[in-house]
This record gives C-alpha cells, sequence and structure tokens, in this order.
C-alpha cells in the first residue's frame, strides 16, 4: 500500500520529467533545422516590440543606396517598399538590395531622379505591410510617389503553416497567450499557457505537419487568403491614390512554385523538392489561388515564374531568398511595373 502510495505521489514528478525531456529533444531538432535553413540556432533576426506592426526589425529602416535629390524638386521621385525578407535583403551589402538595385537601374534609365526607402521587415506579410504603410504615413513627414509591396512567399508560408488568413510569424503563440485567458479553465495561469504556446514541441509538430501533411488540392483556405490579400491590396492602392501616389504589388518568385525541370543550377534544391514534396504543394496552392483573383488590379504583376528558364543561380538554399543574380535579374523585372505606377501617379 505504502509502495503504491509513493508511486502515485512520484507519477506527477515522472511526467514533469517526460514532458521537459520531449522539450529538450524538439529544442534540439528545431535548433538543427534553424542551423541549416537560417545558418543560425535563432530563426530571422533581431526584432523589438510595435504597437501598430505587432514587431518591427530592432536596426530600424534598411539602408538604400540613392543618388542625391535633382536641384529641380519635379524631377525627384519617391519609392517606398515593403515586404518582408527578400526585400529587406539582411544578407545583402547595402548596394545590392532589390531597392537599391531597383534606384540604380531607374536613375540610369532616367527622366527622374528616383529615391527608394526599404521598409522591408524580416518575415513580415501583406498583412503587416498595410499596417506597415499607416505606421510610416503617421510617423514621416515625407510622402511617396510610389508605393511597391512585394509578397508572396511569407504569406504562402505563414498560412500553410496556421492555416489562417491572419497568420504572421509567431502567430499561434500570440493568439493561444490572449485568448486562452478565457478558453480555458487554466487560463488564469498566465505563465503556464504561455509556456505551453511557446513550446519547442507545438513548434516542431507545427512545422511537421506543414511539411509532410499539406493542404489538400480541393481546400477552400487558400481562395479565402488571395481574398484577403486583394482586399489589402485594394486598401494600400486607395491610400496611394489618396496621395496621388502609383501602387504596384508583386507576387514574388520563389523555386517551390516553379515547374519542376531539370539541370537547374540549384541542384541542392531540386533534391530538397523530392524529398518534400509537401512544401511545394503548399506553395503551389496558394499561388494558384492567389494569382486569379488578382489578375484583374491594375496594380497586380505576377513575377512569380521570373526566373523560368535560368542559367544561373537565383535562389539561396531555402528556394526563397535570391542570391545577388536572383536580386539583380528580380530588380530588372520589377522596373516596367514601376514604371508604369511612376507615370501614373498624379501630380505633387
Amino acid at each position: 500500500m505504502k509502495r503504491a502510495a509513493r508511486l502515485v505521489f512520484r507519477l506527477p514528478a515522472y511526467a514533469a520529467l517526460l514532458v521537459l525531456g520531449l522539450e529538450f529533444v524538439c529544442f534540439l531538432v528545431i535548433t538543427v533545422m534553424n542551423l541549416a535553413i537560417y545558418g543560425g540556432v535563432r530563426e530571422g533576426s533581431r526584432i523589438v516590440y510595435d504597437g501598430m506592426t505587432l514587431y518591427t526589425a530592432a536596426s530600424g529602416l534598411r539602408a538604400t543606396a540613392n543618388p542625391e535629390p535633382a536641384p529641380e524638386a519635379s524631377r525627384n521621385r519617391r519609392i517606398w517598399f515593403f515586404g518582408g525578407s527578400t526585400t529587406r535583403n539582411g544578407e545583402a551589402p547595402d548596394e545590392r538590395t532589390v531597392p537599391s538595385l531597383v534606384s540604380r537601374l531607374l536613375n540610369e534609365q532616367g527622366p527622374w531622379r528616383v529615391q527608394c526607402v526599404n521598409f522591408g521587415v524580416n518575415s513580415f506579410n501583406s498583412l503587416q505591410e498595410v499596417q506597415q504603410l499607416q505606421k510610416a504615413l503617421l510617423e514621416r513627414e515625407d510622402r511617396p510617389d510610389c508605393i511597391v509591396f512585394l509578397d508572396g512567399a511569407n504569406d504562402a508560408s505563414y498560412f500553410s503553416l496556421y492555416r489562417s488568413v491572419d497568420a504572421h510569424e509567431g502567430y499561434d503563440r500570440i493568439k493561444g497567450f490572449v485568448e486562452s485567458y478565457w478558453s480555458s479553465p487554466l487560463g488564469v495561469l498566465k505563465p503556464v499557457m504561455a509556456a505551453v504556446h511557446a513550446s519547442f514541441t507545438r513548434e516542431l509538430w507545427q512545422r511537421l505537419t506543414y511539411a509532410f501533411a499539406p493542404l489538400e488540392p480541393d481546400s477552400p483556405l487558400p481562395g479565402e487568403l488571395a481574398r484577403a490579400m486583394r482586399a489589402r491590396y485594394d486598401y494600400a492602392n486607395g491610400v496611394a491614390h489618396c496621395l496621388n501616389a502609383g501602387f504596384v504589388a508583386f507576387l514574388q518568385p520563389v523555386f517551390w512554385v516553379e515547374p519542376p525541370a531539370g539541370n537547374l543550377p540549384e541542384r541542392e534544391l531540386a533534391e530538397r523538392a523530392e524529398r518534400f514534396p509537401g512544401v511545394r504543394t503548399n506553395f503551389v496552392l496558394v499561388y494558384d489561388a492567389v494569382e486569379p483573383v488578382l489578375a484583374g488590379r491594375p496594380y497586380f504583376v505576377d513575377l512569380s515564374e521570373a526566373f523560368v528558364g535560368r542559367d544561373f543561380p537565383a535562389y539561396q538554399p531555402d528556394g526563397i531568398h535570391q542570391t545577388d543574380q536572383g536580386r539583380e535579374a528580380l530588380a530588372r523585372a520589377m522596373l516596367p511595373g514601376i514604371r508604369r505606377a511612376l507615370e501614373a501617379a498624379g501630380p505633387r
């Protein structure tokens, strides 16, 4: 009897050790995954809290290589770029980011003297970029002549991970902590619920589900995301119109939506795609839903296959971020859309 009683008292301790052991194993697995994908133990770059966008880059705006303004004010044009890490380009020198390359190319062609501002923040998607546009208009005195959104990868990734049109980096942890206070009897134990929603076990399960249990082909969810993105872009376009500015939204190229092809320059990527077909499925389903919903909008430009048929390595090992050659090619592909938006802008 005493032995049984001792066992009963020890069960909570054994359960706690089991949970801690599982957490430690999941932590090790996630750390190895981050090292393989991002080159470090942490995902992304250092961020700080922001009251409008939830978080933002700790280092502030990304520097952009721009010329001095022209003496004639009528020649000057200012372009605001919004996007995630493929806009911020933290891995590139200042003069080789996409906004810097666009600035160089437009100034070489004329007739304007163009200055670009890089609002890109790692992990941002179209939802957060609309919020960031609002924040910029509230906090800055200057105004844009053209507003550019470069999206696709983060919208598809976080939507596929969390299966919600409102998804973003940290969505499940933040939403769970806020809502669990009332939705669960344990909600009053805020530190416990915070630990549950931020656990490595939960994160690893979500990552595995994302890779090996992709969206169903007939799922209505990608269509919901497409319509949500259209509403966000319509709003941004309306804001631009009120400012007498142009607006253009690019659907960015990613390896995972390109048609399978042999002899790709990124051989490692092709092998990875064969091992993780679920990742390709998620991206393709989202992109296939977004393109027709946005196709009729005058501000929309589909660059999803801008690199198809290339003879140079355009992507880094994750299949999303571009190499230096890829950023140059992307900037050149964006020029016609940006020029049209600038030409459509009204007088300042």
